[in-house]
């Protein structure tokens, strides 16, 4: 048999739930205490080992397509992601995953450029007003874009 503990803050809770005064003592056994989580849900946070049960899934992404690898050529050039990448998790499969820096300034308009880093936002913020005073004390030209 086993035993189920609860807290005082736990049988307090669990009390004005059900409307009743008094919670059941825990029951004691020679084995131990076991902790018993209350969610019957699975935990959904991506682990490194394969689901077993697909509870949320559909059934096309927890069976994906398998690749035929014909040549040791062939498997040569497919195995560019090593096995331990983020990608090759069965938990994320399906997502995409950036990890490299965004061009957030490459291709960009002059406005976008002038609403960043212009004369008007600059003088705007106290950091902006020391960097155009620097820039200033510096005797560049072109104070901002």
């Amino acid at each position: 048999m086993r035993l189920f503990t609860l807290s005082s803050s736990a049988r307090v809770a669990l009390s004005r739930a059900c409307g009743c005064s008094k919670v059941a003592p825990a029951i004691s056994s020679s084995q131990g205490v076991v902790a018993k989580s209350f969610s019957s849900l699975p935990s959904l946070r991506p682990t490194l080992q394969p689901r077993l049960n697909t509870v949320f899934r559909s059934s096309i992404l927890a069976n994906p397509a398998p690749t035929v690898i014909t040549s040791p050529a062939d498997s040569a050039t497919l195995d560019i992601v090593p096995k331990s990448a983020i990608t090759s998790n069965p938990a994320l499969f399906g997502v995409q995953i950036r990890c490299g820096p965004r061009p957030t300034m490459a291709r960009t308009s002059r406005l976008v450029r002038k609403r960043r880093h212009g004369f008007l936002s600059r003088i705007q913020t106290r950091t902006g007003r020391r960097t155009l005073q620097r820039r200033k004390s510096k005797g560049r030209k072109m104070l901002s874009n």
